[in-house]
């Protein structure tokens, strides 16, 4: 069996390494300053910033292309606070596509969320976690749509039917958006070796 990429990035360390505060440029700067000022920290382990207040998760890679960054974390804000769908579908949207790729540090970060906001059930959680739908009603159609998405093929009419109806064609966009975002910082925190500060529970 193939070692996993969550497995990995628990015996070798990232790729780059993080960025100290007082080393940022002042490009890297504004953008540093950005990313704190749009994320709130949901507890002490999924706080921002490390001990040199190093930014986290896929954070610090952006800083090395701070106009890049800009743009992905505005675009990152406007899929979870200036949509229309419901916070649980976009969280469990979220942690579908963290569970899909193997993405840990989105597992960790989006699971702790769910937690605080009491946004889903824990017996929901555990459901995304072994890859079967949750019973919430957003949540579970939130499931089938980010499900189906992954799989990088049209959506058949009847869900496409399904989320129109409860969110529009406006939802389906942002939802599709959501599932891609999500995928692409996947992408970079595994090419990156980007693990959280404490393991999640991603495998339960």
């Amino acid at each position: 069996m193939a070692v996993g990429w969550h497995t990995r990035g628990m015996t070798t360390p990232p790729v780059l390494t993080p960025i100290p505060e007082a080393d940022l440029t002042d490009e890297q700067r504004a953008l540093y300053d950005a990313i704190l000022d749009g994320r709130k920290p949901i507890s002490k382990n999924t706080s921002l910033t490390a001990d040199k207040g190093e930014l986290r998760g896929p954070f610090d890679p952006l800083l090395r292309a701070p106009k890049v960054g800009h743009a992905v974390q505005q675009l990152g804000l406007a899929l979870r606070h200036q949509t229309d769908l419901p916070p649980a579908a976009t969280e469990t949207a979220i942690l579908t596509a963290a569970i899909h790729h193997e993405a840990e540090f989105e597992w960790y970060a989006h699971a702790n969320i769910v937690r605080t906001r009491k946004l889903i059930t824990e017996e929901d959680i555990d459901r995304i976690r072994k890859n079967t739908q949750p019973e919430e009603a957003d949540a579970a159609l939130a499931w089938k749509a980010a499900t189906a998405l992954l799989k990088m093929k049209p959506l058949d009419a009847q869900l496409v039917s399904e989320v129109t109806d409860r969110w529009g064609e406006q939802g389906l966009v942002e939802l599709t958006c959501m599932v891609g975002h999500y995928t692409h910082l996947a992408l970079l925190m595994h090419a990156l070796n980007i693990t959280p500060p404490v393991p999640s529970d991603m495998r339960g």
